[in-house]
């Protein structure tokens, strides 16, 4: 039960606050992965325009692997980082031509994509295919380290991390439980002036708790 309720309060949480962004109205895999690889290290403010317009000119994973890489590159300007683009680009290219036009459901075909990584790999298995995988960001990463007065960097506790989270997740809205991890983060559990008073944790929280 100690699980339990920390799922039920951040699911509470988040079915009460969540934000209404045009990538949450579909559990479409392309969809969900094109989002995740502009949210990285992007604001979502920014991203919203960027990901409508892109999705107006290339709706499918086979219109991206037909597309010119100029072209896409075009589209992505200002969104910066474009190795992220390159890198959908090579990655949708071998959907096409590996996998039948079908983004794999299973997470360690996923991974050997260009540019898929741990938390885009768990971030699409939960969203887009009702998986129980961790997605762990920044954002997850800060929250599970005050719940549980984790005080390590990240490459010295990600199994501990990842434990935490395998356990903690509900296994009938994994991606809904991902990104209430994500938002809490980003909008409460911020890195300066935490909002604790209205964080639907801090009576499960470590550090809240200990005043630490």
């Amino acid at each position: 039960m100690h699980y339990t309720n920390k799922s039920k309060a951040i699911l509470n949480w988040y079915d009460c606050r969540k934000r209404n962004l045009p990538w949450r109205s579909s559990k479409n895999p392309y969809k969900v992965w094109l989002s995740e690889v502009m949210l990285q290290q992007t604001q979502v403010e920014t991203v919203i325009p960027y990901y409508e317009n892109w999705l107006n000119n290339y709706p499918t994973i086979l219109s991206v692997a037909n597309a010119d890489l100029d072209d896409l590159l075009k589209i992505w300007e200002g969104l910066g980082y474009y190795t992220r683009c390159r890198n959908f680009y090579r990655a949708a290219r071998e959907v096409v031509s590996k996998f039948n036009c079908k983004i794999p459901d299973q997470i360690d075909r996923f991974r050997t994509l260009p540019g898929v990584g741990d938390y885009i790999a768990g971030a699409v298995m939960s969203i887009a295919f009702n998986q129980p995988e961790p997605a762990v960001d920044a954002n997850a990463f800060r929250v599970v380290s005050r719940l549980q007065s984790i005080d390590k960097p990240f490459s010295k506790c990600k199994n501990e991390i990842n434990k935490f989270l395998s356990d903690l997740i509900c296994t009938q809205r994994p991606g809904d439980f991902n990104q209430a991890i994500m938002d809490l983060g980003r909008n409460i559990c911020t890195p300066v002036n935490p909002q604790c008073i209205i964080c639907p944790l801090s009576k499960h929280c470590s550090t809240f708790i200990n005043n630490t």
